[in-house]
């Protein structure tokens, strides 16, 4: 086990040893004199920053997290106030991982939160860091039940390494090139089933959760089920994927985030119960010499007149015909 999941269990019980190193923090940034630059936050540091959110959250106590004042805050799209996206019963994480952008002060992390009833949250966060002060948060949960059959987190116990890496700067895909796999991925979403189908540059054995349920790089019925074959089937005809954003690339990871609305192209109908639904996602992308490995995914229902809260970076607008 990983020593940030080792942390990350022990959360719950030590609130109060993580709020004082909040204040440290806090305290620290205070007392640094006008006439200095601010010092880069480097990995570790932004690192601290997404460790104090956590403490703040598992307390339930909005007012422990340092953020700027017109900080931007949303929640399944909706803007809110911090302590509006918190909720009681949060205990503790019990599976973590961050990705970071260290040149933009930018953060992401997923993350399985068990409650005091026994029941777990799956969550995304996305900071956004300047000058030392939070100045957006956006997250996206869902509990069991708000995004249809896709709910297994009990599955994700162990961070896999894919999710883990320190590549060499040598060997690293660049921002753009991890961009681009990622768009690859909607690409194909956007296009299977029609005579314009492109296929995403993933590996063969590649792996999707989808709120912790494995959907892909498994066996099912005595035959391997790839990432690929969905597409190649058209399982997802008429399928829009539009407001795509890619707000943290992590290139010494080799992840990028991706944040997408999925819904339908106009004047298209459902054919399948994988395109019932619309749907708010973040899809973190880990990417080895330009081809998809592994994808984690936090998904919430949320019908395509509900606003995200964000402007988009790319790709088709709401109910595109492309």
């Amino acid at each position: 086990m990983s020593a940030s999941l080792r942390a990350a269990e022990t959360l719950g019980p030590l609130r109060l040893a993580t709020l004082a190193a909040i204040a440290a923090l806090a305290v620290s940034a205070a007392g640094t004199g006008h006439a200095q630059q601010p010092a880069a936050c480097d990995r570790a540091c932004l690192t601290k920053i997404v460790d104090g959110y956590f403490a703040a959250l598992i307390a339930n106590d909005p007012r422990a997290l340092p953020q700027a004042a017109r900080a931007r805050i949303t929640d399944n799209g909706a803007d809110k106030k911090l302590a509006d996206t918190f909720w009681p019963g949060a205990e503790a994480t019990v599976y973590r991982f961050d990705i970071v952008n260290t040149k933009r002060g930018d953060t992401a992390t997923e993350t399985v939160i068990r409650n005091a009833d026994g029941s777990k949250t799956m969550h995304m966060v996305r900071l956004k860091v300047q000058n030392g002060a939070i100045t957006e948060i956006e997250t996206i949960k869902a509990n069991q039940g708000e995004a249809d059959r896709l709910w297994d987190p009990d599955q994700l116990k162990e961070v896999s390494p894919a999710l883990q890496l320190s590549i060499r700067e040598s060997e690293r895909d660049s921002y753009y090139d991890l961009v681009s796999a990622a768009e690859s991925y909607w690409r194909a979403f956007q296009t299977n089933g029609t005579p314009a189908y492109r296929r995403a540059r993933l590996l063969p054995d590649s792996r999707r959760y989808e709120n912790g349920l494995q959907t892909t790089g498994l066996v099912r019925d005595g035959a391997f089920v790839s990432t690929t074959s969905g597409f190649d089937a058209g399982r997802f005809v008429g399928r829009n994927i539009w407001d795509r954003r890619y707000p943290v690339v992590d290139e010494e990871r080799g992840i990028v985030l991706s944040i997408v609305r999925f819904g339908l192209k106009g004047g298209a109908k459902s054919q399948s119960v994988a395109t019932t639904n619309d749907r708010l996602v973040a899809e973190f992308f880990a990417v080895k010499n330009g081809y998809i490995q592994e994808i984690q995914a936090v998904l919430f229902n949320l019908p395509d007149d509900k606003p995200t809260g964000w402007p988009a970076d790319y790709g088709p607008g709401r109910a595109s015909t492309e």
